[in-house]
Parts: structure tokens; C-alpha cells; sequence
């Protein structure tokens, strides 16, 4: 547990993780009310079949309780010339340099409590301290959710979205865990970009 210890010891809220204390609503906003299921594409997601996983400290901390990052989910890269319409979508959120991707958890799948590094980022701010002030991270539900399917963000359950529902968390302060007990496939998309004014309103309202 040595990484996942380091990675939380720079939270803000690392006291009342460890005392199992309510997560404050300003660590977490759920769901995004400005990104609406009304925007939600209509085309088809397929993921491909070239996954990927996380570089290090976020498979370390996997291994250090013996879980295997393959079992966690699978991985799909969203662009503009496989996914057009849903990357126009995610474009018109205002995020500068966004990176995209599809995660499908299947049934018995699940990724343990961790910190986000955001590595896939450093291409565009390679700085620690610049991408914790500047980077955000959205996730997007592609389904209704089913009985049995969770996101843990610190002591907080989240369940019963619907599709097209936009979660977001400040990844730097809040350890976070999602889990899929149920019969059917999570899928969601995560994005990640530079915040901008505009995103930051979408956060505010």
C-alpha cells in the first residue's frame, strides 16, 4: 500500500478519508447539469480492439493488492475520425487538448481505490503542479445504470445515473474506486483536458 499511501498523503481531504468522513460537495459535482442527456450522441460506440493500460503509479497501485489492471476494465481511444459525432460532442464542452476515452467495465470487473497521476496528460503539461491546477477530468455514463454497478469517490456511493449523465471530481484530492457486481457492461467515457472560463461555468452551474 506504500504508493497509494504517497499518492494520498497530498490530498486535501486525507483526514477524512481515513476517518471514513462525508466527502464535501466541493470535491465532487454529480451529475453536470449544463452537459445534458439531450446532447448525447446518436451514433453507435464500438470499441476497438487495440486496449491499453495505465502507466505507473496507477498499476502499482493495483499490484499492491495483488489486482490484475486488465481485470479492471477495457480501454478504447475516442477520436474524430472513429467517433465523429461524439467527438464533436466532447469538443463543444470547451476543453482545451482534450484527451478521450471509452471504458467498458465488464460484470465482475473492478479497479481498487487509487489516486490519479493523469501520465496520459504530460505530452500537453508536464508539470505536477501546472497539471493539478489546470487539467480536469469528466466521466461520462454511456448506459443506464444497473443494479449492481458503483463509483466510489472517497465515502461517497454513486449509482442510478442515466445515460448521458456527466460526473466530475477533483482527481487530485479524492481517492476513487468503481466496481460492476451487476449482469450488464458499464460503459462510460472519460475525459480529460486544460480547463478553460467556459468549462469552469459548467462546473460552477
Amino acid at each position: 500500500m506504500e504508493v497509494f499511501k504517497q499518492q494520498l498523503e497530498r490530498s486535501e481531504w486525507k483526514d477524512g478519508f481515513l476517518k471514513n468522513e462525508p466527502l464535501p460537495e466541493k470535491y465532487y459535482k454529480w451529475p453536470l447539469c449544463n452537459i445534458s442527456q439531450d446532447l448525447y450522441p446518436t451514433e453507435d460506440i464500438v470499441l476497438d480492439n487495440a486496449t491499453y493500460f495505465r502507466a505507473s503509479p496507477a498499476i502499482e497501485q493495483q499490484k499492491e493488492v495483488g489486482h490484475d489492471i486488465k481485470k479492471s476494465f477495457d480501454l478504447s481511444l475516442v477520436n474524430d475520425k472513429k467517433n465523429t459525432k461524439l467527438w464533436d460532442w466532447i469538443k463543444s464542452w470547451h476543453f482545451k487538448n482534450p484527451i478521450s476515452q471509452i471504458h467498458n467495465q465488464q460484470p465482475g470487473q473492478l479497479l481498487n481505490f487509487h489516486m490519479d497521476v493523469i501520465n496520459s496528460y504530460n505530452q500537453y503539461i508536464p508539470d505536477p503542479t501546472e497539471k493539478k491546477n489546470k487539467v480536469r477530468r469528466v466521466f461520462v455514463f454511456l448506459n443506464d445504470w444497473s443494479i449492481g454497478q458503483i463509483v466510489m469517490l472517497g465515502t461517497k456511493s454513486i449509482t442510478n445515473w442515466k445515460k448521458g449523465d456527466v460526473l466530475w471530481f477533483d482527481w487530485y484530492n479524492v481517492p476513487h474506486a468503481t466496481a460492476n457486481m451487476s449482469r450488464q457492461n458499464r460503459m462510460m467515457i472519460q475525459v480529460t483536458g486544460e480547463t478553460t472560463p467556459e468549462f469552469e461555468q459548467l462546473i460552477r452551474s
